[in-house]
This record gives structure tokens, C-alpha cells and sequence, in this order.
């Protein structure tokens, strides 16, 4: 009798254990892909270039990737684009901060294209090196 009782109690703290975690997991970036290149984003928590890695994510082209965040913070993303034939475009993208607190939450959209030419042309950030994207 007191095996069903332990494996109910088990069950309702797991069941809310993860509404209270997923309470808190409202924060989100959603990354766009408007390229017809594979890209590969570090999203890094800090400011002014300097940070520790959060989280990597690979999005195919023309697709999207949302990432959820539990904690205020200081990111910024790494981004690398590539294409057969094609040199990779290594990005650093602006400084942004994420809510998610009592206060209220951040819905973010970060959207990045390339006009292909013989010199591709991406869109905002700042053009770093490979070396640079490869650090975490």
C-alpha cells in the first residue's frame, strides 16, 4: 500500500518541479536565417565581446531557431555563415540584454541575411575573424 503512495507523491513533485522551471523559461531569442547558408551562432553571456559561451545553435538556411533564457543578462552573438565555394562570413553582433524576472520577460527576433556578390555583404554586427568566432 505504501509503494502506489510514494510513487503518486514521486510524481507530483516532478509534475511541479517542472511547472515552476517552466514558469521561469519565458525569455526567448528567435534567430532567423534569411541565407542560403548554414549558420552557426554562439550566443555569449557578457558585454563588449568578452564572454562565456551559453549556448550554440546550427540553423540551415532560410530557417529559425528560437533559444530560451532563465536569467537576466549581457549577451551577444558569434555567428558563422557558410556555403560550399564559398568563404565563411564570421559575425559579432551587437551587445543586448535579456529580462526575465518578476518585472516581465524579453521576446527578441534576431534576423540575419547576406547579399551573395563576389564580396558577400552581411547584415549588422561587426566582421571578426575565425580565431575570434572559435573562442569561448
Amino acid at each position: 500500500m505504501k509503494k502506489p503512495i510514494i510513487i503518486y507523491l514521486i510524481a507530483f513533485s516532478a509534475f511541479f518541479l517542472a511547472l515552476a522551471f517552466n514558469a521561469k523559461a519565458q525569455a526567448s531569442l528567435t534567430i532567423q536565417n534569411n541565407s542560403m547558408r548554414n549558420m552557426a551562432v554562439k550566443i555569449m553571456k557578457g558585454k563588449k565581446g568578452k564572454g562565456r559561451l551559453f549556448k550554440k545553435v546550427n540553423i540551415r538556411p532560410y530557417e529559425s531557431e528560437t533559444v530560451y533564457f532563465y536569467e537576466n543578462g549581457h549577451f551577444f552573438t558569434k555567428t558563422k555563415a557558410v556555403s560550399t565555394g564559398r568563404e565563411p562570413v564570421f559575425r559579432r553582433g551587437k551587445p543586448f540584454y535579456i529580462t526575465n524576472d518578476e518585472t516581465g520577460y524579453s521576446v527578441m527576433t534576431l534576423t540575419f541575411s547576406i547579399t551573395e556578390s563576389t564580396v558577400p555583404q552581411a547584415t549588422g554586427g561587426q566582421a571578426i575573424s575565425k580565431q575570434e568566432f572559435d573562442q569561448d
